[in-house]
């Protein structure tokens, strides 16, 4: 209880003090919603140490498990994510209706991208320079999101 009544007080003077330090401002404003959630933070530690004592609950939180449900579904919206940037991106250069499918693996808890697959086949190609290469085009916005080299970088046009 003792320390229940200094942690109150240590952080009532916290406010005082940070009243007085901070000018008035927008900054002021966030730095006092984050004191604020600290002071009930700190009045309500102990009713729900003490809730949790009467109910049996564990209140450890080190050993979850990440659901493999979950990543996957992470990564299938972080590729949709970059398939959607890319089409975006050429499309304000000039391709549009095409489809992109990114390969990618999980090795070592990270995400890889195998290969690209580029759908040309209802492509409406209206370059902005008339000088420039549509699959130089493609292959550069597709490298520049992936960083896949033009070998696994695969455009499908037949009909």
């Amino acid at each position: 209880m003792k320390a229940y009544i200094i942690s109150i007080l240590g952080i009532t003077l916290c406010g005082v003090l940070i009243d007085i330090v901070l000018p008035a401002g927008s900054t002021s404003k966030y730095i006092k919603s984050i004191y604020s959630i600290f002071v009930v933070a700190v009045i309500l530690n102990p009713l729900i140490t003490f809730f949790a004592k009467t109910k049996n609950i564990n209140l450890e939180y080190n050993n979850f498990e990440t659901s493999q449900t979950l990543i996957d579904y992470i990564n299938t919206q972080k590729i949709k994510s970059v398939e959607t940037t890319i089409i975006e991106e050429l499309k304000q250069k000039g391709v549009s209706n095409i489809e992109v499918k990114i390969n990618y693996d999980w090795q070592n808890n990270q995400l890889v991208y195998k290969s690209c697959l580029i759908d040309l086949k209802n492509m409406v190609y209206q370059p902005t320079d008339k000088h420039t290469n549509k699959y130089e085009l493609i292959t550069e916005v597709v490298q520049q999101h992936t960083n896949l080299s033009n070998e696994v970088i695969i455009f499908d046009e037949w009909r």
